[in-house]
């Protein structure tokens, strides 16, 4: 990344609060800790906030993407506590929170962490891309934003956390630029953060969004293919 990316990124984020997340367990922003620790005490096991596992608000590079998926939260699966202990997983998602270079900027591509559930759930989501685009130009061109940032089984109800709101500034950035902003999931809760996602189509399988023509129409389709292998935003 050259110096104007880098003072474009730093003009874009430079109030991000996961700079500040900690480096060690319980990874919780402190401007979140209170919400977490109340909503945990009260909450449904499947629906407890795994504070041992590295945050996910967002995944890839806002300055160089060309498509960018507005998805509900990172879930949780058995494998996560192994991935998120591997220094070189853990390592990859701290320097995407602070939206540092690395290899694969939408890292889940990573061949390296093929073995995490992470990847294996990205993996399967955008299969047909990486076939018609390469792994490459999908990893670079790729930006997901969760609506919750933290991990559990199922998405945690009745609760925001102040950190949220850098995500909702991230995405209305996306929608005011010439990206293709896709609806993943939640029309209702996304449409709260800005009108412009309650006009978006959803896929026809919210429980399996993948990427394909089938579930999401042959023209969106097409134009995120558009987008990704030639690296032009839409107009």
């Amino acid at each position: 990344m050259g110096p104007e990316a880098d003072g474009h990124m730093r003009e874009l984020f430079v109030k991000n609060p996961w700079l500040e997340l900690p480096r060690k367990a319980p990874y919780v922003l402190t401007s979140d800790r209170d919400c977490i620790e109340h909503y945990n005490a009260f909450a449904n096991p499947e629906r407890i906030i795994d504070t041992a596992l590295v945050p996910e608000p967002f995944i890839g590079n806002p300055i160089s993407a060309t498509v960018v998926l507005l998805n509900l939260n990172p879930g949780w699966a058995p494998g996560d506590p192994r991935a998120h202990a591997d220094p070189g997983f853990r390592a990859a998602i701290f320097r995407n929170l602070r939206h540092e270079a690395q290899e694969y900027s939408f890292f889940p591509l990573n061949p390296k962490f093929e073995w995490t559930p992470c990847a294996n759930w990205w993996r399967k989501k955008t299969k047909e891309l990486v076939a018609e685009c390469g792994r490459e130009a999908v990893a670079a061109r790729l930006l997901v934003i969760e609506w919750f940032p933290y991990h559990s089984s199922k998405r945690p109800t009745g609760l925001t956390c102040e950190s949220q709101n850098y995500s909702f500034q991230l995405a209305r950035q996306m929608l005011d630029s010439h990206k293709l902003v896709v609806l993943l999931r939640s029309r209702k809760e996304w449409g709260a953060v800005d009108q412009r996602c309650s006009e978006l189509r959803l896929p026809n399988s919210r429980q399996n969004p993948c990427i394909t023509p089938a579930n999401l129409g042959a023209e969106l389709f097409a134009q995120i293919k558009a987008a990704l292998c030639n690296g032009n935003p839409i107009g």
